[in-house]
C-alpha cells in the first residue's frame, strides 16, 4: 500500500522532471520472476526505473543507504534489500532467491557501483548475476539507461530481450562456464548501447530535418 502511494506521489513529478523513454517496453516479462539489470548512474536510477516501467523491482541496494531511518523505509517500501558489496552473506542469497520463489523481478546493478562520470563505458559486471540467475532457475533481462538522469534533459531506457543462463546444468554452473555466461552477458549490453544510440541518433536526424 505503501508502495502504491509513494508511486503515486512521485509519477508526475517524475514525468516532468526527467523525461524518459522506454524503448522495447514489451520485452520486460509481466509475471515471470527474472533478474533484471542495468547500468548505473545515479541514487535515483531505481526510482525512476520503477516509475518508468511501472514495476515494483526488488533492488538490491547498498547498506550505506539504509543507515538513515528514513531514507531506509523508504527504499524498503520500494522494495530494496540491502547488501554489503565487501560482504555477500548467505542472506542476500537466501533473500534474492525467496524473492524469485515468489515470482518477483529482482534488479541488480552488476557494476556493483555509480558510474559517476556520465559516460557510456561500463565497469566490468560482476559474476553475481549470473549465480542468481542460476540458482533461482531465472531469466536475466539486460537494460541500459542512456545517461545520466538530469533536470529536463530527455533520456532514454531500452530493454533487451531476456535469456537463461547456458550450461551442462544450469542450476550449478561451473567456474568456467559462469565466466561463459557472464561474457555473453556483457556482448549483450554492449549490443544495446549500439542500439540505443543508433535510435537516439535517428531521432536526432529527425529532429534536424
Amino acid at each position: 500500500m505503501l508502495f502504491v502511494i509513494i508511486f503515486a506521489f512521485l509519477f508526475l513529478p517524475f514525468a516532468i522532471l526527467f523525461p524518459t523513454k522506454v524503448i522495447h517496453k514489451e520485452r520486460l516479462p509481466k509475471k515471470r520472476k527474472a533478474i533484471v539489470t542495468s547500468n548505473h548512474y545515479s541514487n535515483l536510477d531505481p526510482i525512476l526505473l520503477d516509475i518508468k516501467l511501472r514495476r515494483k523491482f526488488r533492488f538490491m541496494a547498498k547498506v550505506e543507504l539504509f543507515k538513515n531511518k528514513f531514507g531506509g523505509a523508504f527504499l524498503k517500501s520500494m522494495g530494496s534489500f540491502p547488501v554489503d558489496r565487501n560482504n555477500v552473506t548467505p542472506s542476500v542469497f537466501k533473500k534474492t532467491l525467496s524473492e524469485l520463489k515468489q515470482n518477483h523481478q529482482v534488479f541488480i546493478f552488476p557494476e556493483g557501483t555509480r558510474n559517476k562520470a556520465d559516460t557510456e563505458e561500463m565497469a566490468d559486471a560482476k559474476s553475481g548475476v549470473i549465480t542468481f540467475a542460476s540458482k533461482g532457475d531465472a531469466e536475466i533481462v539486460p537494460m541500459l539507461i542512456y545517461h545520466k538522469p538530469k533536470v529536463f534533459r530527455k533520456n532514454y531506457i531500452i530493454v533487451g530481450e531476456p535469456f537463461k543462463v547456458q550450461g551442462a546444468n544450469p542450476a550449478r554452473l561451473t567456474k568456467e562456464e559462469i565466466e561463459e555466461n557472464l561474457a555473453v552477458y556483457t556482448k549483450k549490453m554492449e549490443q544495446l548501447r549500439i542500439e540505443l544510440d543508433e535510435y537516439v541518433a535517428s531521432k536526432k536526424r529527425k529532429k534536424n530535418k
